[in-house]
């Protein structure tokens, strides 16, 4: 699958329309020839700015007026002697807060989630953020992060790829998060998910049906998700007094292709069940196993991993393990919030506990252990 290079700026808030027909603008000296105070229409017009928006500004309410805007209101307001009803004493004005995001991608729907989860935080603190991807370039890591310093956002929402070097951090005047990943190299918090129990879970579920035989579709093998979901499949299968050799783990890489290219070998295997790390590969299992006139579910269980949109819809639902990519973006963009009002808090890693959902992809098995 082609990965995009993307780079959106989302604006969360209204663009302040000009309200104004511009043969009426007024001067300065037209206002004061005219022997009336001005009014917020004088300093609207002569700014060209809404009326709504400039008094927002001038009665130091919430808004999402640039900073630009809201200087030239405060001037033309001087200028024309505006006077409130109400005069107090005026604020410092405050830059708009936006966060950046970099994913490796968003074609697959469990980082969409994620933007899906930061965006909702976003708007509810009424900030603005910006979204790139990265492609599992670390250079395009490097380019990213120093387009966002160029931009001047608060802080930083990345799943770093693998050989992203600390070195490209080194001197960022914001916070940084990581998404769904963490590099023990970077000092940064962390929102992810526990996948040693998700990898746990699945394969578990699967000696319970009376499957012996089964066989892991691991996701590249420096990631450290996988790794450690990896590490949770060995963990049931030694707790059931399996053992794990060698042809019993095979690499994907998160892509559905992989899944699709992988399955001959599960059947050459002998596979009675199958474990993928993620739902995008079960997918390319699925497709190639129904292909093949497999019936998922009573010849061959499958589990995959995420429970992304998808799963329960399949003409046999897939069992997997939710991790909740909203979830996860939500509480990342929070903790950037938390950490711009308090530089100095001590670094964290949240974890979010895994659910296995059952589906018909793993019935229950009713033969002989296989």
């Amino acid at each position: 699958m082609q990965k995009m290079n993307i780079f959106y700026l989302f604006y969360l808030a209204s663009t302040p329309f000009s309200g104004y027909n511009k043969k009426q603008k007024l001067t300065d000296s037209e206002v004061s020839g005219m022997g009336r105070n001005a009014t917020l229409k004088d300093v609207a017009e002569k700014v060209g700015l809404s009326v709504a928006s400039v008094s927002l500004v001038l009665n130091q309410k919430p808004n999402r007026i640039s900073l630009e805007s809201q200087e030239r209101i405060f001037a033309a307001a001087e200028q024309l002697g505006y006077k409130p009803k109400f005069r107090q004493p005026r604020r410092p004005l405050q830059k708009p807060i936006t966060l950046g995001l970099i994913l490796p991608e968003i074609s697959n729907s469990f980082f969409a989630d994620i933007v899906q989860g930061v965006d909702d935080c976003i708007r509810h603190h009424g900030a603005q953020f910006m979204l790139a991807t990265n492609g599992e370039s670390a250079q395009r890591d490097a380019e990213q992060i120093r387009q966002f310093v160029s931009a001047g956002i608060s802080a930083l929402l990345i799943a770093p790829s693998y050989n992203c070097h600390p070195s490209v951090f080194e001197g960022v005047p914001f916070p940084v998060i990581q998404v769904d990943r963490q590099s023990p190299s970077l000092p940064f918090s962390s929102i992810r998910l526990n996948n040693k129990k998700g990898g746990y879970l699945a394969t578990r579920h699967l000696i319970e049906l009376g499957r012996r035989h089964i066989i892991c579709i691991t996701g590249p093998n420096w990631l450290l998700s996988s790794q450690e979901r990896e590490e949770g499949f060995r963990w049931a299968m030694n707790e059931a007094g399996i053992s794990v050799t060698p042809d019993m783990i095979l690499e994907g890489d998160y892509q559905t292709e992989s899944g699709y290219r992988l399955a001959p070998q599960l059947l050459s295997k002998g596979a009675s069940a199958v474990f993928c790390e993620n739902d995008m590969m079960a997918l390319g299992v699925y497709r190639y196993f129904r292909e093949h006139g497999i019936n998922v579910g009573s010849d061959i269980s499958l589990v995959g991993f995420d429970d992304i949109s998808f799963c329960e819809f399949m003409e046999t639902p897939l069992t997997t393990v939710r991790q909740s990519g909203y979830d996860i973006g939500n509480e990342a963009c929070k903790r950037a919030f938390l950490e711009i009002e308090h530089p100095d808090l001590p670094k964290q890693t949240i974890y979010f506990e895994p659910e296995l959902i059952i589906r018909k992809s793993s019935e229950k098995y009713g033969g002989a252990q296989v």
